[in-house]
């Protein structure tokens, strides 16, 4: 029975160290300052990003200081599950360029985006990004409604005018 007792406590130190590193490489590739005005190129090479075989084709950092956003929303969830963010994020998204080097020599186009995060929570933590859907921001919204009611406008006259 001891010996059981002990293979299960080396089974368990060994899930727990992983799932540590996963959280940490997750908080390494992902997670950025809130206010922080990254650059992709800068960014990726400093923290060594790349995958086995050279360049990462693209990497999105989510704007969120030391991740207390993120990782409140895996709070209570035990088991792999993608789960899609309430709040949108900041996000800053990086893009590989064509004809790119191999590392450290990677180059990236970077787009600031706003948006909803995909990502898989295990045992209450954060540890894959999957994708992000693009939020228009709230200023989007009337300026939006104004153009498509200038335009019903214009029909609408443009009915009258001709009967």
């Amino acid at each position: 029975n001891l010996d059981i007792v002990i293979i299960l406590g080396i089974i368990l130190c060994f899930s727990v160290l992983s799932q540590c590193q996963n959280v940490k490489s997750f908080m390494e590739k992902h997670i950025v300052q809130d206010n922080a005005e990254i650059i992709c190129n800068d960014t990726i090479r400093n923290r060594n990003l790349r995958n086995r075989d050279g360049c990462r084709p693209r990497n999105t950092f989510i704007h969120d200081t030391n991740g207390h956003r993120i990782k409140g929303l895996c709070a209570n969830i035990i088991e792999s599950t993608v789960i899609i963010s309430d709040m949108s994020f900041k996000l800053t998204d990086c893009k590989m360029q064509k004809g790119t080097q191999r590392p450290p020599n990677c180059a990236y186009k970077q787009k600031g985006e706003t948006g909803k995060i995909h990502i898989t929570c295990e045992r209450n933590n954060p540890v894959h990004f999957v994708t992000f859907d693009v939020s228009f921001g709230v200023s989007w919204s009337p300026s939006i409604l104004f153009v498509v009611a200038l335009i019903l406008l214009r029909e609408l006259l443009t009915l009258v005018i001709l009967t």
